[in-house]
């Protein structure tokens, strides 16, 4: 008893100690499951979006703190909600504002839309916003600055819509490092006020329709900045020299502005600068540089005027100079390449640049690409030039050197492209061998002597005229450079015979051995070059007969004039294309129908006619008029026939004409009978695509095709017409394994149809973008509203981008002559049911009617975002217009983005430029179902490679043939292992050459073109 009586109290008093403890705990159970709901709140509002599954009512306590996206503080706290590239929608739920201990917010890239998230502002403690790459619009609010108060460090709230003014009371933010307003389409000044913000390290406000302004004085203050964007930003006046006092600056870019006055030269003093962009601005005087550069980090340098500093030179970080197609002069820097271990990349074209090239250009060893085309350098070609090891590309075309060029020159080992040509005083021999590396040699208009080379067996393009080449063609010529494609050995001093076998050289599209010494015959073997369109030996020695040959080749461009040629003029040559080609041989006559063709060529007829006598010739006259008469009888005759036939015809239904192009189990009527309404799944601008199931013609059910109708009814449209007879030409005769595969043809006076193969799984831009209609120029698909497709993953992407670009490869590379398809874009890209790519819609291609020179072809054709630059200002395209689109079709692969989608740069090219521009993570711009999938090496090849391939120049494109074997190698690295880079397999050297902007782009095409390129392990006839 007296036990109980001094338990008792005790007991009381623990129970009174443990009742606050077990009030508490109960408490935070209870807050923190008003956090779970609040989150499913936030969940429900987005629609339950599949990212965040794991958010469950049927979780424990605080289980909330482990769900994806989320984090906690000990006691359960919401503190991070960071939601990055899915796609949620909708807009920023209210719920949001309740997770009061919330200190980060990121929505970045989930199509969010609404207004400014005001409720954030009960978050009071946050410090981290990131709503940027969205659609979020209106404009921000005015009391901004209650946004976190004084604990608000980072607000990125660019890529999105918003308008309006910049509120001054972002200037009440003092605590802000990072603030990001960039491709918005804010209006008015930029506010004076940011300058207070003296703790900002990023400011971007690039990109956004501002008025006509200043940079604000304040912003003198903000000497913590390492990034400044502020391109495009309507600011004007005096460069801002208070720049010179940011030493953290590393990243500066005040281009497309309307600055005026110098650069100060305090700029060149900034220690850690290393990008540096000023073009498109009215700055005048040079580059503001008074002594040595401060700035050793240094790396890229992109301005407009004056001269470049002899202290550039002694950048030690220096790796790529680009100065092209500016308006630079004054003298290279003596000492350029020898204080820059890193330098790799001079590209200075089209400048005023005059002196000599500097002597230790490549101490280094480093250098791979110097282009100084279209200057003013004057002296010799260096001889440490000639021994840099790592050199690929040297265009030194278009200036005033002179000189013996360095022997050693022409067998640098890697060396693909080099181009002296229109230098004038250039002067040496050629090597009997040319290394065997070589594929593009330009050294026209200089005084080379000696004899020509005998060997080079990779080279493609040998261009040597109006140069003092002299002897005999060498008897291996052909022989020795088995892939030659253009030969130009045109006003040289060459004598002797042309080589018999020079007909071996198969692959060769254009020959100009004019203005030579060459006697002898033609050799017939140069009518077996299947590619052959233009072939000019004018002005030489040449005797004989025109060989018959020489009919079978399909010329463009066929020039024997002023030779010694006799005999008569081939009749299929003898035609008004021809007219002017066989000038200066009064040996040669023609038949006495096509003498009127042919110019300076008389008839053979009048040439024996010389030699008959008066009587036989007045009874041959006779004999003529009598013949005259009877013929015209009888074509009158022929004539009525022929009426009364049509007037019979006309009374019945025309009946079709089938042209079959492979084995058929149907015929027309079937094929007919399914050109109706509901059976159309496409239309564009030549016609409608129906879905035929046909009947076989054993009367069993048949299989599926795809009919083009190209017009009804009227007069038939001439452009149409161009457009069928090109689609059946090119079409009827392809068979390709990745050429969508064209049956027959059907035809009569007022409707023309095209039998294609019919793909199960539609066009590619169905997949990618699931539009309902794709309007354009070639097939559009129609897409219903209830079909849902999973989406592309990446190993079926690339097998698609190296499905295309094999069937282009092969119009490119392995016809003849050669296709450019002009209207290559994902709607033209059909798959099968396999998800196998096949290349259709050939209603614009060309026969292109010599290899790699243009063709001329008569309007503008072509779909918006995947139409070259030069399609807008030349009617002369080549293949490379084809390279331009395909290069498009990747980024779409890449980034799921349309081919028009490039925000208020207008394409998605020059977006792609942009953003690799940025410095931004290549993986961030990827669509989202292959984000994080584990190929980021790859994606971020094929992205680079889209880039390339959309080059402003045509001829900085690499071939598809080039882009085919990128493209495998890409392939081949996914069907390995996670851990093996693209790297690995040789790309580096195409993909690695940044680009910089519009026309300056430039890179390396030619990067080890294996022999069966195009092929890639495939029968390309197949």
């Amino acid at each position: 008893m007296a036990c109980l009586r001094v338990l008792l109290p005790l007991a009381c008093a623990c129970l009174a100690l443990l009742a606050p403890r077990r009030a508490a705990a109960q408490q935070q159970q209870q807050q923190q499951a008003d956090e779970a709901a609040l989150l499913l709140r936030i969940k429900s509002a987005w629609g339950d979006p599949a990212p965040l599954a794991s958010w469950s009512t049927t979780a424990a306590a605080a289980a909330h703190c482990n769900w994806t996206y989320v984090a906690c503080d000990t006691a359960g706290k919401v503190t991070s909600l960071s939601i990055a590239n899915v796609t949620l929608g909708g807009v920023v739920p209210d719920a949001i504002g309740g997770l009061v201990a919330l200190t980060e917010l990121v929505l970045y890239n989930t199509s969010v839309g609404g207004g400014f998230p005001a409720f954030l502002y009960n978050c009071a403690g946050i410090t981290r916003v990131d709503l940027s790459h969205n659609y979020l619009a209106g404009e921000l609010p005015a009391d901004i600055d209650r946004l976190g108060g004084n604990s608000l460090t980072y607000l990125a709230l660019d890529h999105n819509n918003f308008t309006g003014a910049i509120p001054d009371a972002v200037s009440k933010l003092r605590n802000l490092t990072y603030l990001a307003l960039n491709e918005n389409q804010l209006t008015g000044t930029i506010p004076s006020g940011i300058g207070e913000l003296v703790g900002l390290e990023t400011l971007k406000l690039e990109n956004n329709p501002f008025d006509a302004g200043v940079l604000p004085d304040s912003f003198r203050n903000l000497t913590r900045l390492t990034t400044v964007w502020l391109a495009k930003c309507g600011l004007g006046g005096e460069f801002p020299s208070y720049v010179t006092q940011m030493s953290e600056m590393e990243w500066l870019d005040l281009s497309s502005n309307q600055f005026v006055g110098n650069i100060p030269s305090g700029i060149w003093n900034l220690q850690k600068l290393q990008n540096l962009y000023l073009y498109s601005n009215n700055l005048t005087g040079d580059m503001g540089v008074n002594g040595s550069i401060g700035a050793t980090g240094l790396v890229e340098v992109d301005l407009l005027h004056g001269k470049i500093p002899a202290s550039i030179a002694q950048l030690p970080s220096l790796m790529y100079l680009w100065l092209w197609d500016n308006n630079l002069s004054g003298e290279l820097p003596a000492e350029l390449g020898k204080q820059t271990p890193m330098l790799r990349d001079i590209q200075i074209d089209s400048n005023k640049f005059s002196g000599p090239i500097p002597a230790g250009i490549c101490d280094n060893g480093k250098l791979w690409v110097l282009t100084a085309s279209s200057n003013q350098l004057t002296g010799s070609i260096p001889s440490s030039l000639a021994s840099c090891p790592g050199l690929i590309w040297v265009l030194l075309q278009d200036n005033q050197l002179s000189g013996e060029v360095p022997a050693a020159l022409w067998t640098v080992p890697k060396l693909l492209t080099l181009n002296l040509q229109n230098n004038g005083q250039l002067s040496g021999t050629l090597p009997d061998k040319l290394y065997w590396n070589i594929s593009s040699l330009y050294i026209d208009n200089n005084q080379f002597t000696g004899r020509i080379p005998a060997s080079a067996t990779q080279l493609l393009r040998f261009h040597a005229s109006n140069n003092l080449f002299s002897g005999d063609i060498p008897a291996g010529f052909a022989a020795g450079m088995p892939r030659l494609q253009e030969l130009d050995l045109s006003a040289n001093q060459l004598s002797g015979s042309i080589p018999d076998n020079i007909g071996s050289l198969s692959s060769v599209s254009q020959m100009n051995l004019s203005h030579n010494q060459l006697t002898g015959e033609i050799p017939a073997g140069l009518g077996s070059i299947p590619v052959l369109n233009l072939l000019d030996l004018s002005s030489n020695q040449l005797s004989g007969s025109i060989p018959p040959s020489l009919a079978s080749l399909r010329a463009s461009e066929l020039n024997l004039s002023s030779n010694q040629l006799t005999g008569e003029v081939p009749a299929a040559l003898a035609n008004p294309a021809n007219d002017q080609s066989f000038l200066g041989n009064p040996g040669l006559c023609a038949a006495a129908p096509l003498v009127g063709s042919l110019k300076g060529v008389r008839s053979c007829a009048a040439q024996a006619a010389d030699r008959v006598s008066p009587r036989l010739r007045a009874g041959l006259l006779a004999a003529g008029a009598a013949l005259l008469v009877a013929v015209a009888g009888l074509a009158f005759l022929v004539a009525r026939d022929i009426r009364r036939r049509k007037r019979r015809l006309a009374q019945a239904e025309e009946p079709w004409k089938l042209t079959p192009f492979h084995p058929l189990d149907f015929g027309e009527a079937s094929v007919v009978r399914g050109l109706a309404d509901e059976n159309l799944i496409g239309k564009g601008g030549s016609g409608r695509v129906y879905r035929v199931t046909y009947t076989s013609w054993s009367g069993a059910e048949g299989g599926t095709v795809a009919v083009k109708r190209i017009w009804t009814g009227g007069k038939v449209d001439k452009g149409l017409e161009r457009a069928f007879a090109s689609e059946v030409d090119v079409l009827g005769h392809i068979r390709h394994s990745n050429i969508v595969k064209l049956l027959c043809c059907l035809s009569r006076a007022e409707t023309r149809l095209l039998v294609y193969e019919f793909m199960e799984n539609g066009s590619l831009d169905k997949w990618l973008h699931g539009h309902k209609w794709v309007a354009g120029s070639g097939t559009v698909t129609r897409v219903p509203s209830v079909v849902r497709r999973a989406p592309l993953g990446w190993p079926t992407r690339i097998r698609v981008a190296v499905g295309a670009a094999r069937g282009l490869c092969y119009m490119h590379h392995e016809c003849s002559p050669p296709i450019v398809h002009r209207d290559v874009k994902s709607s033209n890209i059909l798959l099968d049911a396999e998800l196998n790519a096949k290349v259709a819609d050939f209603g614009l291609a060309r026969m292109l009617v010599q290899a790699g020179k243009a063709d001329t072809v008569s309007a503008v054709a072509g779909s918006f975002g995947y139409m070259a630059p030069e399609c807008g200002y030349t009617r002369k395209v080549n293949e490379k217009v084809d390279v331009y689109s395909f290069g498009v079709v990747l980024l779409e692969l890449i980034t799921g983005r349309e081919a028009n989608d490039g925000s208020e740069h207008g394409s998605l090219a020059d977006w792609a430029w942009r953003y690799l521009q940025s410095g931004k993570s290549i993986a961030d711009a990827a669509d989202k179902c292959i984000r994080d999938a584990g190929y980021g090496d790859d994606v971020e090849a094929v992205f680079k490679l889209g880039i390339i391939c959309t080059g402003r120049q045509p001829s900085t494109r690499p071939t598809m043939k080039d882009v085919l074997q990128i493209l495998q190698r890409c392939e081949q690295a996914y069907q390995k292992t996670l851990d093996e880079k693209v790297e690995d397999y040789d790309v580096a050297p195409l993909l690695q050459v940044p680009m910089r902007g519009g026309s300056r782009r430039k890179q390396v095409s030619d990067a080890k073109v294996v022999d069966d390129g195009c092929k890639g392990g495939f029968d390309c006839n197949v």
